[in-house]
């Protein structure tokens, strides 16, 4: 990728969190999706959208390192500008506030704005400020030489321009790739050899990192396609292959302390076996554990040494081997990972991936896990979105969708109940599409994307069906009504919605009253008193609706598309 297709394909992705909030927040919601590799609800959830932040755009707390990381974005409208080093300077001076208890308390009493206090409340700063403090300065501009100067004289500060942006990009791409031949240089020929009579052969190596990066598919990840975990964003593990990589005496002890990268691949070659002739040949391979480390490396190359020696271990198989499933499994269940990582290969996952097919045609992909081909497909979705949308509407717990490993461990086998089937998943996601696409009747702009706030409508949603003939057998026998009647049921649903709307409207703008008129959408859609409050009062608002005007229920609704559509098939 070129610096100017990194431009463009940065601003195109940023544009997507420009709703309601400015051109730095939606940048540096961005880059904490992209390189803190945080969820994209925790990320929104740490970015303050408003005017007067005292200097401070973000916020994210590591409490399991001690670190409280501050950040501050500048996003320019045009690429190739300069960034000097002023706003850096006022930025690293607005650590004063988190200094200590007495500070947080300071500036929780001064004039910056509301969302900022939430912010610093939400994450109990204070209690903390003897955490470690991180300044991160990120901006899609080019440091100048008195940037640069500044920078190398101050300490705890992270600082990412363009250049930096573009050397560590990383990014999914749809496509499996069945790569080349590669040569790799290996310490010794002289490694580990093991082979089973039928068929796979495995090879263990000494290798540098540096080499490892000639493997094809890190920045677009397709290298990873066979990986269940991908990246795991700011872990304990992450943090600490970087601070090793970062620092040059430990390089020559990096082997005894990593584990290893694990690569399975079609052919395997190596020409010589004797210490002069140390190459080896790869085709057809994929990274199945090490992703984490791969993509460290990646980031980190410009601070790669020629001490730095990883192991690898080779195994030479059948890509479409039932092997593979269990290779994979292994390798990544010895290290400390949850089940919840594994579960896009497990049965429940793999017989909801056939039922979209058969649902649809095939024409609907239940992605189970990145790195599937989406092309030929009309539409897609993702497990975790299943998980989440499933969790808001028959579970009845929107206020938990934005913690995906919980979903993936132990309220697994609750969502992916053996009652769970690809037609109700997608009726749910009828009602999520609903209101995300129809998101403008709300007058609040800051909820209209906001992922908690869209799960939490889409749960009323479902309540009021529940209430109603029709739409309670809608909810619990689906498939003739998504497969049949769709068309109708989607109708249905947004009039519903266009409904509830003008009373949600009006329900936000008095509680907003009643607090300093300040909604705090961040925390109180996480909140399960705030959640069944207001549900409780939009389905108030709406059941007398059908009482003044029985055409306004949803059976009445229901039934009047259905008639329309038998007049206009006529």
């Amino acid at each position: 990728m070129e610096l100017n297709e990194f431009y463009k394909r940065m601003r195109e992705e940023v544009a997507e969190f420009f709703r309601a909030r400015d051109e730095s927040a939606a940048f540096l919601i961005w880059f904490l999706k992209n390189f803190f590799r945080l969820e994209e609800q925790d990320a929104v959830d740490s970015v303050c959208d408003h005017k007067n932040d005292k200097g401070i755009d973000g916020i994210y707390i590591d409490d399991e390192e001690e670190v409280i990381y501050l950040f501050q974005s500048k996003f320019s409208p045009t690429d190739n500008q300069d960034q000097g080093d002023n706003d850096i300077r006022n930025f690293v001076g607005a650590r004063e506030w988190f200094k200590s208890d007495e500070a947080v308390n300071n500036l929780l009493n001064s004039t910056a704005n509301d969302q900022l206090k939430s912010l610093v409340k939400g994450m109990k700063i204070i209690g903390k400020t003897n955490f470690h403090l991180i300044s991160v300065f990120v901006t899609n501009k080019r440091f100048n030489a008195h940037a640069k100067e500044y920078i190398n004289t101050t300490s705890d500060l992270e600082t990412y321009d363009c250049n930096d942006l573009f050397s560590k990009y990383t990014y999914f791409a749809d496509a499996i790739n069945d790569f080349p031949q590669i040569e790799l240089f290996i310490m010794s020929s002289l490694g580990i050899k093991y082979s089973l009579p039928d068929g796979p052969i495995a090879r263990v190596y000494a290798i540098r990192a540096k080499e490892l990066l000639k493997l094809e598919g890190i920045q677009d990840r397709t290298l990873f396609y066979k990986n269940v975990r991908y990246g795991l964003g700011k872990t304990r593990v992450n943090k600490s292959i970087k601070e090793t990589i970062a620092d040059q005496s430990e390089h020559n002890r990096f082997f005894l302390y990593h584990n290893g990268i694990t690569i399975i691949c079609k052919e395997f070659k190596q020409l010589l076996e004797d210490s002069e002739n140390c190459k080896i040949y790869l085709s057809g391979y994929a990274v199945i554990n090490g992703c984490q480390s791969m993509l460290a490396f990646f980031e980190n190359k410009d601070k790669l040494s020629d001490d730095l020696f990883v192991l690898i271990k080779i195994i030479q198989i059948n890509l479409t081997s039932p092997m593979v499933e269990k290779i994979t499994y292994y390798a990544n269940n010895q290290n400390s990972i949850s089940l919840g990582d594994l579960r896009s290969d497990d049965s429940v996952q793999k017989a909801l991936q056939k039922e979209f097919k058969e649902l649809s045609n095939n024409i609907i992909l239940y992605k189970r896990k990145r790195g599937e081909s989406e092309e030929n497909y009309n539409e897609i979705i993702d497990k975790d979105f299943a998980a989440q949308i499933i969790t808001a509407v028959y579970l009845g717990k929107p206020h938990y969708t934005h913690l995906k490993q919980k979903l993936f461990s132990e309220e697994y086998t609750n969502i992916f109940s053996r009652s769970m089937n690809a037609a109700k998943i997608y009726l749910a996601s009828l009602l999520y599409k609903t209101v995300n696409k129809n998101a403008e009747l709300l007058e609040n702009e800051e909820i209209r994307d906001y992922g908690l706030a869209l799960f939490f409508f889409s749960y009323v949603l479902s309540e009021i069906m529940r209430k109603d003939e029709i739409g309670k057998g809608i909810l619990e026998n689906p498939k003739e009504y998504v497969k049949k009647n769709k068309e109708v049921l989607t109708k249905t649903l947004k009039r519903i919605w266009e409904l509830m709307t003008p009373d949600i409207n009006l329900d936000i703008k008095e509680y907003k009253e009643e607090n300093g008129n300040f909604f705090d959408y961040k925390n109180v859609f996480k909140n399960s008193k705030f959640i069944e409050y207001l549900k409780d009062k939009i389905i108030r608002d709406y059941t007398r609706l059908p009482i003044r005007n029985a055409s306004d229920s949803f059976s009445a609704i229901y039934r009047q598309y259905e008639g329309n559509q038998k007049i206009d098939s006529n």
